[in-house]
């Protein structure tokens, strides 16, 4: 799974987020897969190496957002999310960040985009409605449940990824 949910310690620089990362890797291991992403979005680990940190109503980023959906999930190509999406993402994101003193992935409210986030057609068009104050964060359950509701394209990518690296490239 390390290769899957790519990190740096070089790029972080914290041993205790790195040895978190790896227990949340051996944790989730063999379990269900949704849970298994959804716990790596909140690790703060996840947050500095892909930006979440950083992601903030005022100027979402979306890097990680774009990686959901590409690396971890659905993969690329033709008919499937757009910028657009990956957008829309990165706003649901907004207000996740990592608290380095209790080690642990938190939430902040005040820093949570709370307007309705629009998908395209790939995902029937689907509208996340914005939440304000703690509730915000359960627009990544929406988010999650939106593109696993992709089960035969995310199983695809998955089984892609584990022949790729155990049998032939």
């Amino acid at each position: 799974w390390h290769n899957t949910f790519v990190t740096e310690w070089s790029v972080v620089g914290d041993s205790r987020l790195q040895f978190q990362y790896l227990s949340l890797l051996r944790t989730h291991a063999l379990g269900n897969f949704k849970t298994f992403v959804k716990e790596i979005t909140k690790n703060p680990m996840m947050l500095f190496y892909l930006n979440g940190h950083y992601n903030i109503k005022n100027s979402p980023d979306e890097n990680y957002a774009r990686e959901l959906q590409e690396l971890f999930t659905l993969g690329k190509g033709a008919n499937m999310w757009n910028e657009d999406d990956v957008k829309a993402a990165a706003k649901v994101l907004t207000g996740f960040r990592a608290d380095t003193v209790n080690i642990t992935g938190i939430f902040d409210p005040t820093r949570h985009e709370t307007g309705n986030k629009q998908f395209s057609s790939y995902y029937n068009n689907t509208i996340i409605v914005g939440q304000s104050g703690a509730a915000g964060a359960n627009e990544l359950d929406d988010l999650l449940n939106m593109i696993f509701a992709k089960d035969q394209t995310v199983a695809k990518h998955l089984c892609r990824k584990i022949y790729r690296f155990f049998v032939y490239y």
